[in-house]
């Protein structure tokens, strides 16, 4: 069954957050930005704007600047 809402975190709460997908996460950040480290050491800025999916066991170390905003779709 599919769950939307608005996920928001303080930069002061979301300094390092592991990040590990169940199925499928899509979302549209609205606002400021954040990044994802992956476990190969890539980085993927998610800025306000962008649009971004991950799959299925996807995992990463979530890091965020400022407060941040994102509209999301788990499926």
């Amino acid at each position: 069954m599919p769950l939307s809402g608005l996920w928001r975190i303080g930069s002061e709460n979301g300094a390092e957050v592991p990040y590990n997908v169940h199925d499928s996460d899509s979302f549209h950040v609205i606002e400021d930005e954040a990044e994802l480290e992956t476990p190969d050491g890539g980085k993927i800025m998610l800025v306000a704007g962008g649009v971004y999916s991950f799959t299925d066991g996807s995992t990463a170390i979530w890091r965020t600047r400022s407060p941040f905003l994102k509209f999301f779709v788990v499926a």
